[in-house]
């Protein structure tokens, strides 16, 4: 029998609701969003916004960190994203990569 792995969107959905119960300071990092208008492409990277940086930016008791989500099979770091949490993991704060929630679970437990 096949075991249906959810996408890198369900599973961060998920420990969104986690960060959520829990009571973290959170946000998304929005590189994922999509457009084909070059306007708000332009617009996006003249504001800042670069490919890479891990989906979510987390604080829980004064302690920041980043997760990079992904799916529990089947994921796979781009060069961008290995390169941002190289470079995060080099300052004292934290990068990580999960695969599902579960992983993620177990990082942002170690936080509270």
């Amino acid at each position: 029998m096949n075991k249906i792995i959810n996408s890198e969107y369900e599973e961060q959905k998920i420990v969104v609701k986690y960060l959520e119960l829990i009571g973290a300071k959170f946000t998304a990092i929005p590189n994922s969003t999509y457009t084909t208008s070059p306007a708000q492409k332009a617009m996006n990277t003249a504001m800042g916004l670069r490919s890479g940086l891990p989906d979510l930016f987390i604080i829980i008791k004064e302690k920041p960190f980043f997760i990079e989500m992904k799916r529990k099979k089947g994921g796979v770091l781009s060069e961008n994203q290995k390169e941002w949490i190289d470079k995060i993991n080099k300052t004292g704060i934290k990068a990580y990569v999960c695969n599902g929630f579960e992983e993620a679970k177990e990082i942002i437990d170690l936080y509270k």
